[in-house]
């Protein structure tokens, strides 16, 4: 008898633990905006009709005509949600006019790494931005 009670004590928590990681995993939310590194920029990233996710260019801290020109512009297109905690896409640097792949990672409801690269994920930069308020 003491052997069931383990085994449903057991299966209890393994329940009550997979539910709350699957709680976690779902609640990383992408869409939002986010602080660009060094506080450069702010971007809104938002899900489409289409079910994939785009981020445009609100706000930089640059407030000349030449950096306003960029405002509303795509800067993150196609990105399709590949897991729980990430996603895949194109990334665009209007000051360069160049567009990259890249991949996002979800660290935390605030938190997220952006890698930007040309061919192979290895070769590339990584960027860590921050969920902010309007």
């Amino acid at each position: 008898m003491k052997t069931r009670k383990r085994l449903c004590i057991k299966l209890c928590f393994t329940a009550a633990l997979f539910m709350a990681v699957s709680f976690y995993a779902h609640s990383q939310d992408l869409t939002g905006i986010w602080l660009t590194k060094n506080g450069i920029s702010k971007i809104e990233i938002y899900k489409s009709k289409d079910g994939l996710y785009y981020g445009k260019l609100i706000w930089t801290k640059d407030q000349s005509e030449k950096a306003k020109k960029f405002h509303g512009e795509l800067i993150l297109t196609g990105l399709k949600q590949e897991s729980a905690i990430a996603y895949e896409g194109k990334a665009h640097d209007p000051e360069q006019d160049k567009t990259y792949s890249c991949t996002i990672k979800v660290k935390d409801t605030n938190q997220l790494d952006l890698r930007g690269y040309i061919g192979i994920s290895l070769i590339g930069r990584t960027e860590r931005w921050i969920r902010v308020s309007r």
